[in-house]
């Protein structure tokens, strides 16, 4: 009750002794009542609330339910909102009733808020953990030390002109990461980010589905048509280092599997040692068939960019370089459309789907262009006799830089120097050039400046003649 209340009483009173103690009992009571409410918000953990006072019961109530919703400090909120809690709490006081307390029924109703997920660091770490597993799976980026090798001679007693061509040498190297102690910890590695079915997509439309069985043995094809045994080659202590291993020595019909795994595998066990192949980290020295050669490990170069949000599933966009022949300065390499889930509540890649590839498509594109044209038939667009061992595309790719490139639209704009067959710089070319990843790659304008003149001596084989 405050002065305001006391003073309306006390003028409607006459000033006899028994109206003044009725009113200043009413003042105690009121006074009781706010000491009591204060010593219940400083308490109000673990202290038991007498049910006599049919105010302290409602309290009690409202502040269980605070302690439910929001805990201690809620009860603080609610005790003191708007500063009425004094004078509602006197109100109920007044229509105190000596009827036995009712035990409320109702239970508090919790409200679980949604979780908030980081979408841009679940596909920044899974990718970044994606791409490391395949350096490491197929391009043998891992810790090793060079000085304790083991080496063998493979040959097909059955075949001696492959024998003689892709027989030979086979030296590994001793492991030293700890993270891997034999294959099937890589594989582990390589499966952590990825769902138990994978799949993987280009142009659109789905072209193979991956399953992840526990033991990398008994897993199907993998990662661009090979499978995990051409890479992870198991245990070949069977084998004497320093021998010559048949890898046909049952007849042309079967071949052996460790011995495979010693001719072509990047990983070998041996002795209980995890062991690197040189071939693969060496790849300078290596022959254009080697299992692993490459010219630089798997990169990101864009972030991921989150394309599409669902309850449980989002789709991620990252550009990703691979090591091609001649893409060695690429700014952009090919686009990945990542499809991410969440399964048991773990975010894993569920899908893979190769989007643009702005320099290679620009390439082909400039290729097409160029040899249908005769004026330029001295200009080496990779049809060349190398083979195998040619770059191949790479004589375009090799100077082409993607100077502006639009994703909503998919056209690059790009600068290429392009050499004749003689290995001479010999054109300089602009081009806004269509990459879109479901259409044709077309060159949409184009301004070429000749650097060398035209000499018929170095005319592609093929060429239909200019004269």
């Amino acid at each position: 009750m405050n002065m305001n209340d006391y003073r309306k009483v006390t003028d409607r009173l006459e000033a006899d002794e028994r109206c003044r103690k009725e009113v200043l009992d009413m003042s105690r009571r009121e006074n009781r009542i706010k000491l009591d409410t204060k010593d219940y918000e400083e308490k109000v953990s673990g202290v038991e609330v007498r049910r006599g006072h049919s105010a302290m019961r409602y309290i009690g109530i409202a502040a269980a339910i605070a302690i439910v919703a929001g805990g201690v400090g809620a009860t603080g909120v609610f005790l003191h909102k708007n500063g009425r809690n004094a004078s509602q709490i006197t109100d109920i006081s007044r229509e105190e009733s000596t009827e036995p307390a009712e035990e409320s029924t109702e239970e508090a109703t919790v409200t679980v808020a949604p979780v908030e997920y980081d979408y841009e660091t679940i596909a920044n770490e899974l990718t970044q953990h994606y791409v490391d597993s395949l350096n490491v799976l197929q391009y043998g980026e891992v810790a090793y030390d060079s000085s304790d090798s083991i080496t063998f001679y493979t040959y097909d007693s059955t075949d001696e002109e492959w024998s003689n061509n892709f027989g030979g040498e086979r030296t590994f190297y001793k492991v030293t990461d700890d993270r891997f102690k034999n294959c099937q910890d890589i594989y582990e590695y390589y499966k952590a980010p990825i769902s138990s079915s994978i799949e993987r997509k280009h142009y659109g439309e789905t072209y193979e589905t991956c399953t992840m069985p526990d033991n990398y043995k008994d897993a199907n094809e993998f990662e661009f048509g090979a499978t995990l045994k051409g890479w992870l080659g198991g245990d070949v202590s069977k084998f004497e280092s320093g021998s010559r291993v048949d890898i046909r020595p049952d007849g042309k019909g079967t071949a052996d599997d460790e011995a495979f795994s010693i001719n072509s595998g990047i990983y070998i066990e041996y002795n209980g040692g995890l062991y690197v192949s040189k071939s693969t980290v060496e790849p300078e020295n290596a022959p254009y068939y080697a299992n692993g050669k490459h010219s630089f490990p798997i990169s990101i170069t864009t972030e991921p960019q989150i394309l599409g949000i669902n309850e449980d599933s989002f789709v991620a966009s990252c550009f990703i370089k691979m090591p091609y022949t001649g893409m060695e300065n690429a700014k952009y390499g090919e686009e990945k459309l990542i499809t991410f889930n969440l399964i048991d509540g773990e975010w894993k890649i569920s899908s893979i789907e190769t989007g643009d590839r702005p320099e290679y498509t620009s390439a082909v594109a400039i290729q097409c262009y160029i040899e249908q044209r005769q004026e330029y038939n001295d200009i080496n667009i990779g049809c060349d006799s190398e083979k195998s061992t040619g770059r191949g595309i790479g004589h375009i790719t090799d100077k082409l830089e993607v100077t502006e490139y639009d994703p909503d639209i998919h056209v690059c704009k790009v600068h290429a120097v392009l050499h004749n067959m003689n290995g001479e710089d010999a054109l300089d070319m602009t081009a806004e050039i269509s990459v879109n990843y479901k259409g044709n790659p077309v060159v949409m304008s184009a301004d070429i400046t000749r650097i060398k003149e035209y000499d018929s001596s170095y005319e592609r084989p093929n060429a239909v003649s200019a004269n």
